[in-house]
């Protein structure tokens, strides 16, 4: 170790390598503590790079679910390939049983991402399954989910609508769902427009009397 050496040389003074000794021992000390909190470092730094792309494959995973759910949404003949996950045989409420499927998804992402408190969450989970159909998905889907959750905050997640679900009273019934409205009729063409193409088909067939009369007299 030339450590010794270089303080020697500045401080002017004679080797006292004992004392030098004890400075090398002391920087040997430091040295190690300062390697120990730059493994640390790259340790948290290379968790939280396996964390970053474990969110992002999740959100890829959901983004093509979401995309598939959209497309059963959309056409029956994808609607009826999800087999038996539809406790009815009315279109509207499957198509909106998937719609809360998607909005209990896009809750679980933002709790995931702490983008939403927990106070929060109850908050809008006791409107939407408060109503018949929020109320009828919970009910098919909370034992799959309670069950198939994978990580500890995805449990809480799950715990915290079943509480809320079981605590929100029974609706009454499906909401109605509203007709479609019926194309308008085109408009009439208004009285006076109408006299205005007759005069002028009247015109034009007294000139061409009027052009014929002209014609044969000469």
């Amino acid at each position: 170790m030339i450590s010794p050496l270089f303080l020697t040389l500045l401080n002017d003074q004679n080797a006292d390598w004992n004392r030098l000794s004890d400075i090398g021992q002391t920087y040997g000390a430091a040295s190690a503590v300062l390697a120990v909190f730059a493994l640390m470092g790259v340790t948290a730094s290379l968790i939280l790079q396996a964390r970053e792309a474990k969110a992002g494959r999740e959100q890829t995973l959901r983004a093509l679910h979401t995309d598939l759910m959209r497309m059963a949404m959309d056409d029956p003949l994808y609607r009826a390939c999800w087999g038996t996950f539809f406790t009815s045989q009315d279109a509207d409420e499957q198509r909106a049983h998937m719609y809360v499927n998607m909005i209990v998804n896009h809750w679980l992402m933002m709790w995931e991402l702490r983008a939403i408190t927990e106070a929060h969450l109850r908050s809008v989970a006791s409107v939407v399954l408060a109503g018949p159909t929020g109320w009828r998905f919970w009910t098919d889907a909370r034992r799959r989910r309670l069950v198939s959750a994978s990580t500890r905050r995805e449990r809480r997640f799950n715990r915290v609508l079943d509480e809320v679900y079981r605590a929100v009273p029974v609706p009454a019934a499906r909401p109605p769902v509203p007709a479609a409205r019926p194309p308008e009729p085109p408009a009439r063409r208004r009285p006076a427009v109408r006299d205005g193409l007759v005069l002028l088909a009247l015109l034009a067939v007294r000139r061409r009397r009027a052009s014929r009369a002209r014609s044969g007299g000469v």
